[in-house]
């Protein structure tokens, strides 16, 4: 500690005696003042940091209940194999994998604050090797206010140097016992995983008597104190993980106001805004009129999925509020029959649960298993019996889902009365909440399909988007994926009831990740399955568009728009991207982009001239907007309103219902009239005849009373009445007005039958072609 002021002053003397001798002049005292205030800076801020100390509160609250956890588990449970069965086994997995992470995140914390304690250790012991501070200036009291801040310095130094060496200490001893600790942990996990593996391979092998050979006697532990351990472990579990699981906590937390904000502000929206709002509540059947279960029943069946290596008895509780959620939603719109299946079906699955947390088996627990598995089977059988005698329409799906449920409980039944407890317990848990898990993942569907519905309502006052979009069209896509999901959803659960994820996880992974070679190419199946999957996404996104853009109004007219040529250079943009991504995200060398390039060029050369043409046709037709979604054409001999305008090819619909595909090389190639490019009016002729004689100004000017009268006739450009022509039997009337293109038909109808009432009024005769014949008869003789 006295190291540093007596080498300074040895070096001030030997500095002061020199420079007597030589005469220097005082130059060195800029830089001295310099050097001595950037000392000092460092010095305040590294005793300011470990002043404030690092942040081991945690760490240091939580270490000894988890050495104390550890020391329980090495002398007691691990080492004895009459207490470790696979549902034992589950729960210590769960509850030393979370803590192998905890301790990990712990280590790297005290690994940070070493690293940051070592460099100001370091930056500290710099001051020693500093020839600045050695030089003194040449005046007298300058020497003596170098000595005395020289001095401070010292003691600041003292006072860091210490406080690093005491902090240095602390991390270490606590870095010591966190490592200690994990290794603990690490060789338990390892344990655990080489039982669970063997015990999986062996979960097919009786573990007991059968059901009719069981006494009482065959138990070493009764019922009330199987009870009262695995209670008392399960709370252990679900304390640590609860404790532990915070930021996944404020994840659904956060996720849980998010959606409920926005579906309670688009029903306020609705509500203050919507002219015909009681029409559209009235078209939701839950979301509109329960927005809080909404929400929940949301965050309960989204929310398990963030949650790794979540324990049994959390699960469940998950499970619970999710089904309870579904119950207070659909309870009003079932029949009585169908209320009372669900009364009981959560009635069991509750049993259900309460004894999957056991974690041995007993007396009294396998014949409760067997009276709930008969149980299960009776409500399957009561709800097919039901379902045919029943109006009510249920999804297809419906009888594959009990069916399932009936074969799975059959199997417990059967592996309870031969003795396989554990296998016994995992499919009737799995079989009865797969009923529960698929009324809430529907349920959840036609949530969401309603929650979006009421968003796109509430917004089209206020977004020229939001009222573009055909939400009739995008639900009929918008339904199927959300099926889709829900069935994986579905799946996953069930795997996860039954224990067998780990092994399917396994499995498939080693399958994929194998290489392979064909030749001198390596590859494997994940990187093959990663790139058709990156490239489905795209082509998703890009029929998402097209959805997202319906161009049908409710009549089943197209609409056009100016974002149609936008959204095909979007869906290129997309599809290209999708294909860059697909062989950056598989790790496919870019060098296979060119080599594929190069073939396309041949193939280009040979026989894709067409195919090429009609892509870049397509381009152009994008940039230039020749013809858009909307317009009315004519193209050869074909008339129509174009409905789509893809990447290859466009679709045009014809009057009589027809679709018309026409290759987009074809489009720019061809002579096109296009009758909305500019507007959407049309010039209209009609060619009506008077008889001569009759008074042509009270006949044009009851014609243009008719077309001022006319509903559809647009006063801009003004209609004209002209006479045509003086034909063999009448004089015509040319007009000419503008009108709707969508509408002409029906308003030159309408406005013909107007002509032909009136003129039949006013007494003008509307003449018809008419002929004289002359005939001559021949000479009698």
């Amino acid at each position: 500690m006295k190291f540093l002021p007596l080498c300074i002053l040895f070096t001030m003397g030997l500095s002061l005696s020199l420079s007597a001798q030589r005469g220097e002049r005082d130059t060195i005292i800029p830089d001295v003042v310099e050097r001595v205030e950037s000392i000092t800076q460092m010095l305040n801020q590294v005793n300011n940091t470990l002043r404030r100390g690092f942040d081991t509160t945690e760490i240091a609250d939580e270490l000894p209940a988890s050495e104390n956890l550890v020391n329980a588990l090495n002398s007691s449970n691990l080492n004895d194999h009459r207490l470790m069965n696979i549902r034992s086994l589950y729960a210590l997995q769960v509850i030393l994998q979370e803590m192998e992470e905890v301790h990990a995140k712990w280590q790297k914390s005290l690994f940070a604050y070493s690293r940051t304690i070592t460099d100001m250790s370091n930056q500290i012991n710099n001051i020693l090797h500093d020839t600045m501070l050695a030089q003194l200036p040449k005046d007298p009291s300058l020497q003596v206010l170098y000595t005395y801040q020289i001095s401070r310095l010292n003691k600041k130094w003292e006072q860091a140097d210490t406080a690093n060496r005491n902090s240095l200490q602390r991390i270490g001893l606590l870095q010591n016992r966190v490592a200690l600790n994990y290794i603990s942990i690490t060789d338990m996990l390892n344990e655990v995983n080489f039982r669970l593996r063997s015990a999986e391979q062996h979960i097919w092998q009786r573990e007991g008597k059968n059901l009719w050979d069981t006494r009482q006697a065959d138990y070493t532990s009764p019922f009330s104190n199987t009870f009262a351990v695995s209670m008392k472990a399960d709370q252990r579990v679900l304390s640590y993980y609860f404790r532990h699981n915070q930021d996944i906590h404020s994840l659904n937390t956060v996720l849980f106001v998010l959606f409920l904000t926005w579906l309670l502000n688009s029903i306020r929206r609705i509500r203050k805004h919507h002219p015909d709002k009681n029409g559209i509540f009235s078209n939701t059947r839950y979301a509109s009129h329960k927005p809080l279960l909404t929400s929940l029943l949301f965050i309960f069946t989204l929310g398990p999925f963030f949650y790794t290596n979540a324990p049994m008895v959390f699960m469940v509780l998950l499970w619970l509020i999710q089904a309870t959620c579904v119950t207070l939603i659909i309870k009003d719109e079932s029949p009585v029959w169908l209320r009372w299946q669900w009364f009981l079906l959560l009635f069991l699955y509750t049993a259900y649960a309460f004894f999957n947390l056991m974690m041995q088996s007993s007396f009294e627990e396998r014949w409760a298993q067997a009276f709930l598995q008969l149980g299960t089977l009776a409500v399957c059988w009561w709800f097919l019996h039901m379902k045919r005698k029943s109006p009510l329409a249920f999804p297809a799906y419906t009888w594959l889902i009990v069916w399932v449920t009936i074969l799975m409980t059959t199997g417990a039944f059967i592996c309870n009365l031969t003795g396989r407890v554990m296998l016994s317990k995992f499919l009737g848990m799995s079989a009865i909440f797969s009923l529960i898990s698929a009324q809430a993942l529907v349920t959840l569907v036609q949530l969401l399909l309603e929650t979006f519905y009421l968003h796109v309502e509430a917004s089209k006052a206020n977004s020229r988007f939001a009222a573009y979009l055909d939400f009739n069209r995008m639900q009929q896509g918008l339904r199927s994926t959300l099926y889709i999901m829900a069935g994986i959803a579905w799946l996953a659960i069930l795997i996860r009831n039954l224990n067998i994820h780990n092994i399917i996880r396994d499995y498939t992974l080693s399958f994929l990740e194998a290489e392979r070679k064909i030749g001198n190419t390596s590859f494997t199946f994940s990187s093959i399955f990663i790139f058709l999957v990156v490239i489905w996404f795209a082509y998703l996104i890009s029929k998402v568009m097209i959805f997202l853009f319906g161009h049908q109004d409710p009549g089943g007219s197209v609409k056009k728009h100016r974002w149609s040529s936008a959204v095909l250079l979007l869906r290129l943009g997309v599809l290209a991207g999708g294909v860059l991504l697909a062989f950056a995200a598989s790790g496919i060398p870019m060098d296979k982009l060119t080599i594929i390039i190069g073939a396309l060029s041949v193939g280009i050369g040979f026989g894709l001239q067409n195919i090429v043409n009609n892509l870049v046709s397509g381009v152009i037709l994008a940039f230039e907007k020749p013809v858009e979604i909307g317009d009315v054409i004519d193209i050869g001999n074909q008339h129509g309103t174009v409905r789509e305008i893809g990447i290859r090819a466009s679709r045009i619909s014809t009057v009589d219902g027809s679709q018309i595909i026409v290759p987009n090389g074809d489009l720019l190639s061809q002579h096109i009239t296009n009758w909305t490019l500019t507007s959407q009016l049309r010039r209209v002729e009609l060619i009506i005849g008077v008889a001569y004689g009759s008074d042509l100004k009270k006949a044009a000017t009851i014609l243009k009373e008719l077309l001022e009268k006319q509903e559809g006739v647009q006063s801009t450009p003004a209609p004209l009445v002209l006479v045509h022509q003086l034909n063999d039997s009448a004089i015509d009337f040319r007009i000419l007005f503008w009108a709707d293109i969508g509408s002409w038909v029906i308003l030159k109808s309408s406005l013909l039958l107007a002509i032909y009432d009136t003129f039949g009024e006013q007494g003008i005769e509307i003449p018809f072609p008419q002929q004289e014949i002359h005939i001559k008869h021949p000479p009698s003789n």
